[in-house]
């Protein structure tokens, strides 16, 4: 006997057709072999105890609190379901059978159709992710945490620009404000200084989409005005309350980061409860309140935020775990270039820390990141090419 690991439909497909098994079954083995473990919130324990029976019938299992089994006096249940794509079906068409357990049937029916991948609009172009798209840092501060990107320059920013597009990025995500951990607060007036010095000979000599990192919405503007058409707002809209407003204006692209804290106290003790439970509400809910503003679904893309109030374990589970962002439907930029949870478990310094950099970029890939934001784009360029074909 020796396990198999079959991770898509092609890999099932492929050793059904080894053993000769009839082609009419291969739906049914596929739904078999995709497993899901699905968390319900906010169930009564009435709900909790019959989808867990039902679970059973079926075929599969639901963990729930031990109090649900004697009448939990708690409003809400949170129960976990872990079954595949036939028992799923099989829960779902029983629950139907009950109009007051249709919340929970709806569910299930999500979880059984199979989402597209997300698209993109930047400016007049729309973008399919059928790869991973490389996205280039260029930062024109003094201080930035990893000295091999500090461009102060026009020239050398206009160089590093060109270089980045000729190595394959997708896009550039210029910084005039450092974000690093302890980071002071730059304002705007000197930030706009930064960009006026470089901004448009970049935007005039390249030809892939310029992205911004601002929480400003004066800068946003300004940058806009010179034709940027995408905004890095690492606080996800929090910082500044005309942002949402500038974005939707001028029907710009979005950025939406998670952060705890400010750069300058993300990192004094941050604490979590339900580390991927909060970041998926957080960014679930400045999705939701952008395109209350006026900002379109198409034009916005979630940052799980390495490394912006998180611990050292905190961004390896992320990284782990990456894959339940991608049910927020839109597409998922990841930015861990040379950050200190690379280099920490060998005490290196930030330009030490190329091989960790592309080692986590490989598992981001195969976690379901759609944008890799790097400091090195040429060798990014060439695992991202490589990882995605692997996945094919």
């Amino acid at each position: 006997m020796r396990n198999l690991i079959l991770s898509n439909p092609d890999s099932v497909i492929k050793e059904l057709k080894h053993i000769g098994v009839d082609t009419n079954a291969y739906s049914l083995f596929i739904n078999k072999a995709n497993y899901k473990i699905s968390k319900f919130e906010g169930l009564s324990c009435a709900q909790a105890n019959v989808l867990k029976q039902t679970a059973l019938i079926c075929g599969a299992d639901l963990a729930i609190p031990k109090t649900v089994y004697y009448g939990s006096k708690r409003k809400k249940i949170t129960a976990i379901l872990f079954a595949n794509f036939r028992e799923i079906e099989k829960i779902k068409m029983r629950l139907e059978e009950q109009p007051w357990m249709e919340p929970i049937s709806k569910q299930l029916s999500e979880i059984l159709v199979a989402k597209p991948p997300p698209t993109l609009k930047i400016g007049n172009k729309k973008l399919e992710f059928n790869r991973t798209y490389i996205m280039g840092a260029i930062n024109i501060t003094p201080d930035s945490f990893y000295t091999g990107s500090r461009y102060t320059t026009k020239d050398t920013v206009e160089r590093i620009a060109q270089e980045m597009e000729e190595e394959g990025a997708d896009f550039l995500d210029i910084g005039a404000e450092s974000s690093r951990p302890g980071a002071e607060r730059v304002d705007k007036k000197e930030e706009i200084k930064r960009l006026k010095k470089i901004l448009p000979a970049v935007i005039k000599n390249t030809n892939i989409p310029i992205s911004i990192d601002t929480y400003k919405a004066d800068t946003a503007s300004f940058a806009i005005d010179q034709g940027v058409k995408l905004i890095n707002d690492i606080s996800g809209l929090s910082f500044d309350k005309k942002m949402a407003g500038v974005i939707a204006k001028n029907k710009a692209s979005l950025i939406i980061m998670h952060i705890k804290g400010t750069p300058r106290t993300m990192q004094v003790n941050p604490q979590y409860k339900d580390l991927m439970g909060e970041i998926h509400y957080y960014l679930r809910g400045k999705i939701d309140f952008a395109t209350l503003k006026g900002i379109e679904l198409n034009r916005i893309i979630i940052d799980p935020g390495l490394g912006f109030g998180k611990r050292l374990e905190d961004n390896y589970e992320i990284i782990n775990r990456l894959n339940e962002l991608t049910s927020l439907g839109r597409p998922v930029l990841v930015g861990h270039s040379r950050k200190s949870f690379i280099g920490k478990p060998f005490n290196i310094s930030p330009d030490q820390r190329l091989e960790g950099t592309l080692g986590v970029e490989a598992i981001l890939i195969r976690n379901g990141t759609s944008i890799i934001r790097v400091h090195d784009v040429s060798e990014a360029k060439k695992v991202a090419m490589l990882i995605d074909k692997i996945k094919e």
